[in-house]
């Protein structure tokens, strides 16, 4: 991928930095993990369980008992 610039609002950008933080990373670095999950997103019908933000789970492995 080729480095480039992206403009984000202020209100968003609050967003990003909120979300940054809690993630341990800089909204710079955020930006691109967001970008990547798309573009993996494409390729791929469903991510690994061990990349799904905490509180999200994959449906197969919910057990019924």
């Amino acid at each position: 991928m080729t480095e480039g610039s992206v403009s984000v609002p202020p209100e968003q950008y609050e967003r990003l930095a909120a979300l940054a933080a809690a993630r341990g990373v800089t909204p710079e670095t955020q930006v691109a993990r967001l970008i990547d999950d798309a573009y993996e997103g494409l390729a791929s019908d469903a991510e690994p369980p061990e990349t799904l933000p905490l509180g999200v789970c994959d449906p197969d492995d919910d057990e019924e008992e």
